[in-house]
């Protein structure tokens, strides 16, 4: 099964029209293939983003960036933050899924279009989320001082993501697992076995958590810390903006 995985794309354009053309397939089933993929996790993990938001500060405008079908907005909203809540995402079809279920909740703006080139101005957010998106993106470090501009001073950056073990045959069963459970999903769902390769390859392109870590500091952001989850196939990473 393995010899049939694709290099992760490394041009730009291919990976973005490669991504786009998974994401209009897997839409209507995304949430239900995160819950089983994560063994039943991803909601808990989700809410744990929110444990990172700074509380000795106010918080005013939040930025959720390859918002999918907008679970971290709604969770915002239902833990009572009354912030201007942004989701940005480049698929429409995810998009689609997002604006269904946010119709309930307040001023919550969903906007289509891509992580590389935010479209918002400097220093506008206090807090930037992302979930399972920083692998999508052409070239992460130029991400990452991105959405450090687009932070206040002493604002937070907090990115959920799957992630690679360092132990080596932790490495290989989770790889395995998700190969293989991402493959019978696949064939279940959608009739087609690899709708979910995604996932693995570009894992195989990911720099892992010590990597991240240097990164999120070389582009300026300061108290970097990353957790893992499961043994590391899952990490939330976090970073305050420095002021310059």
């Amino acid at each position: 099964m393995t010899a049939h995985l694709r290099p992760w794309p490394i041009n730009a354009r291919e990976r973005s029209e490669y991504v786009d053309s998974v994401f209009s397939t897997v839409a209507p089933r995304y949430d239900l293939v995160t819950k089983v993929l994560s063994l039943g996790q991803d909601d808990r993990w989700k809410a744990q983003v929110l444990a990172g938001f700074p509380n000795d500060r106010p918080i005013e405008r939040v930025l959720d960036l390859a918002t999918g079908t907008g679970a971290i907005p709604i969770l915002i909203r239902e833990a009572g933050f009354v912030a201007r809540l942004v989701g940005l995402d480049r698929s429409r079809a995810m998009l689609s899924q997002a604006r269904h279920k946010c119709a309930g909740f307040q001023a919550i703006e969903l906007l289509q279009g891509d992580l590389g080139e935010p479209p918002f101005a400097q220093a506008s957010f206090d807090v930037v989320t992302m979930s399972y998106g920083l692998r999508y993106v052409g070239d992460i470090a130029t991400t990452l001082a991105k959405i450090r501009r687009l932070l206040r001073p002493g604002g937070v950056f907090i990115c959920l993501d799957f992630g690679i073990p360092s132990a080596r045959l932790h490495r290989s069963l989770c790889f395995g697992y998700l190969l293989v459970f991402g493959t019978l999903l696949g064939i279940l769902l959608h009739r087609r076995s690899d709708t979910y390769w995604h996932i693995v390859e570009s894992l195989g392109a990911f720099p892992g958590k010590r990597a991240l870590g240097r990164m999120m500091e070389e582009v300026g952001f300061a108290q970097v810390a990353i957790a893992e989850r499961l043994g590391g196939i899952s990490i939330i990473a976090r970073g305050v903006c420095r002021a310059t």
